[in-house]
């Protein structure tokens, strides 16, 4: 009995890994927002945060504090991308460990503050995105850089014309 019941388990595993996919994210571009803002991701998927054209981040706060760089949150760090570029957009991959909400701010001066935020899984009736937004939209100037790393996410970045760039991923 034991035995079938590892084999469940098992299989069920393995049929979550099989289901999880990739979520491509708009940064930027002609306005000062995330495209789509919000999704629904499962345990596994992988938010893939395309940078357009301008200078924006990805950086992971919290729902009461929208535009400050939440303590131990990834952070992609600012993307410069040409207008003129036409292909190989960098971007940077958040990993699904969880499906707690995952709130997201660009650090650029005064994107925040602007509407410029992106949230997975809100929850909630409160814990809204609007509500979010609404945070963001009333908040001044955004605060400094956060670290590289998130509690409960892994991230990955990957510039596509640099097969070298730097890589985190959280150890838990």
């Amino acid at each position: 009995m034991l035995f079938k019941l590892g084999f469940v388990v098992s299989l069920l595993s393995l049929a979550t890994l099989g289901s999880a996919k990739v979520i491509d994210i708009k940064v930027g571009g002609a306005d000062l927002v995330y495209t789509p803002p919000t999704v629904e991701a499962d345990v596994g998927d992988v938010l893939r945060f395309h940078f357009g054209p301008k200078n924006h981040s990805v950086t992971q706060s919290s729902f009461w504090k929208p535009c400050t760089p939440l303590k131990g949150g990834f952070d992609s760090g600012f993307m410069p991308v040409s207008p003129d570029q036409t292909d190989n957009f960098p971007y940077f991959d958040v990993h699904v460990t969880n499906t707690h909400p995952i709130w997201v701010h660009c650090q650029q001066t005064n994107h925040c503050p602007q509407g410029m935020v992106f949230a997975a899984n809100p929850h909630g009736r409160w814990r809204s995105f609007e509500n979010f937004k609404w945070r963001a939209l009333a908040v001044g100037t955004s605060a400094a850089p956060a670290p590289t790393q998130a509690h409960g996410y892994s991230a990955k970045f990957r510039r596509n014309d640099d097969a070298s760039s730097p890589e985190a991923e959280n150890a838990q």
